[in-house]
């Protein structure tokens, strides 16, 4: 038997959300200073990433990703 839980400022930290894949992230482009938006799927699965804006392509590291996971994480979601 499973019964919900009320979430309070004391026992939140025990609960994340997983996030799909198709979630936009904005990525700010290093030529134009706008921001793309681009799926979880996309930056897990390749290594660039093109503006939408002035088309310029460029790398998404894996330490941006290691940083997303974990901005992502402190704030209470979790990527599969």
């Amino acid at each position: 038997m499973t019964q919900a839980i009320r979430v309070t400022a004391d026992n939140n930290n025990d609960i994340s959300t997983i996030l799909s894949e198709r979630v936009l992230i904005p990525v700010t482009c290093d030529h134009c200073d706008k921001d793309t938006d681009v799926s979880l799927e996309t930056l897990k699965s390749t290594s660039t990433v093109m503006c939408e804006h002035c088309y310029n392509v460029r790398p998404f590291s894996a330490t941006e990703m290691t940083v997303l996971r974990n901005v992502l994480m402190s704030a209470g979601y979790r990527i599969p």
